[in-house]
């Protein structure tokens, strides 16, 4: 990829679809219901009563969870017309980062969750962050994390990964939309399709497809999933897993890197040859302001603040990488929808990995 050309963003907007079983920790369905969100002109009330109908015809009126923590179903009523007495400011986004489920695990486990085990290759390679300074190429050992999914018809790629360990591969939810485990494979080690074996890649079928069970293809929150390989890989010079950030890595207006073989510029062609292109990762804020769409605080947002610079369709899965103190890199997002590609003040949307660091644990460690 050059000149102006961008690394893009998945613009596979609300794809869903839902595969596998996912392994729980005791968890009593709490986190079974389903939170209905309002649009951005309206807010969740707890009753019909609280809402001025006389604009608006309480039979159209869309029913909402009405406080996340409790079960309680409102109604979305249009925010001019809503008579709440001392109403909280309408909430847009979680409050907090980390996810439901992650939350729920920590009540419902009848002891602590075994913290995901880092193992000590991973993140290693030669790259240094600003060494990386425009949508280019890379090399064919530079990001040995790296997964590709693959159809069984024709093997054209559609989404991305990372890998985690000898079992399990990182992706997003919205993936797996059209796909089941018969449907593809996942291939490690690629690096440039026209080429035939140059980095010895090898293929995997996927015995289990692990959906976030929460994952809401409306809105695209909880965005997340691991894919369990059908045996153990082997790690070498370009199989080899990736970092998990710790929950206070800084991350917010820093320098990421977003790798994958999506489209070179919106509908064109996908990159036979991984790509790289440093991205900011924006402020949440000026994420939440950029978009008419709700943005979650398990949401990160990144791209070039003047454009030029994103994600692609075909990215889908796939890492937005930060490298830490340490000189290792980690994946602090997944690459999940956006508007267009590179367009200015549009940026890519990616699920954020810290907010899922007990789900994935509970979901990647079972590796015979």
């Amino acid at each position: 990829m050059y000149g102006t050309f961008v690394v893009g963003i998945v613009f596979c907007v609300g794809v869903g679809g839902i595969s596998g079983q996912l392994v729980r920790v005791q968890l009593q369905r709490d986190t079974e219901r389903r939170v209905d969100l309002c649009d951005r002109d309206s807010e969740c009330v707890p009753s019909i009563q609280y809402c001025n109908t006389a604009t608006e015809s309480p039979s159209k009126l869309k029913k909402c969870g009405y406080m996340q923590d409790i079960r309680v179903e409102g109604v979305c009523c249009p925010a001019s017309n809503n008579n709440v007495p001392n109403k909280r400011k309408r909430q847009t986004s979680n409050d907090s980062d980390e996810s439901d489920l992650d939350k729920a695990l920590d009540r419902a486990s009848p002891e602590p969750i075994k913290p995901f085990p880092e193992d000590p290759s991973c993140g290693i390679n030669s790259k240094t962050t600003s060494s990386i300074m425009n949508v280019q190429s890379t090399t064919a050992s530079d990001w040995p994390w790296m997964a590709v999914f693959l159809e069984t018809l024709g093997y054209t790629n559609f989404c991305g990964g990372v890998i985690l360990n000898r079992r399990f591969v990182l992706t997003a939810a919205h993936c797996f939309k059209k796909y089941t485990k018969k449907d593809l494979v996942i291939r490690l080690g690629e690096y440039d399709f026209t080429m035939k074996n140059e980095t010895q890649y090898i293929d995997y079928r996927a015995t289990d497809i692990r959906v976030h069970p929460d994952y809401d293809k409306a809105t695209n929150i909880n965005d997340i999933a691991i894919v369990k390989l059908n045996r153990p890989t082997t790690y070498n010079t370009f199989i080899r897993p990736i970092c998990l950030p710790k929950t206070n890595m800084v991350v917010y207006k820093k320098t990421a890197i977003v790798t994958g073989w999506g489209q070179t510029s919106f509908g064109g062609e996908i990159s036979d040859i991984l790509m790289e292109v440093p991205v900011p990762v924006w402020d949440h804020i000026n994420c939440t302001s950029a978009f008419t769409q709700p943005i979650f605080r398990t949401n990160l947002c990144a791209a070039s603040y003047n454009g030029g610079k994103d994600s692609c369709l075909g990215d889908s899965g796939g890492p937005l990488l930060m490298q830490r103190q340490d000189g290792k890199w980690t994946n602090i997002g997944v690459v999940s929808w956006g508007i267009g590609c590179a367009e200015q003040g549009k940026p890519g949307v990616y699920t954020k990995v810290t907010s899922y660091l007990k789900w994935i644990a509970v979901n990647a460690q079972d590796v015979n």
